[in-house]
């Protein structure tokens, strides 16, 4: 019915809206809850979740590090191994914000 780049578009919107006024797990829950009512297919959904993930919680650390520069993300790339690189970095969060997205689109999408 829907094709998957405008559920990742969808789910990407509500889920930066969702990280403005709510705490970080609540993108997880929004997830579910697309995936439930907008009736993802159980076989991609977690394949859409993931991207959504990735890139709304990447290129929401590179957007913070861009809009305001600190040295906190090239602290954090030395204290984690991987050896300063801040690239890495805001890959590394993206796949952690992939995977939970992820998960929780598939979930959502699974209860129906």
């Amino acid at each position: 019915m829907q094709s998957n780049t405008l559920r990742i578009i969808i789910l990407i919107i509500v889920g930066a809206l969702a990280g403005l006024y709510l705490p970080w797990y609540a993108m997880g829950i929004q997830a579910g809850v697309l995936a439930y009512l907008l009736k993802f297919p159980v076989k991609s959904a977690f394949t859409v979740g993931f991207l959504s993930g990735l890139l709304l919680w990447g290129g929401s650390a590179w957007w913070l590090n861009y809009s305001n520069p600190s040295a906190l993300p090239v602290r954090m790339a030395t204290l984690l191994p991987l050896q300063g690189s801040v690239s890495l970095l805001y890959l590394v969060t993206g796949l952690i914000g992939g995977i939970f997205l992820g998960f929780w689109a598939w979930a959502g999408a699974r209860l129906r």
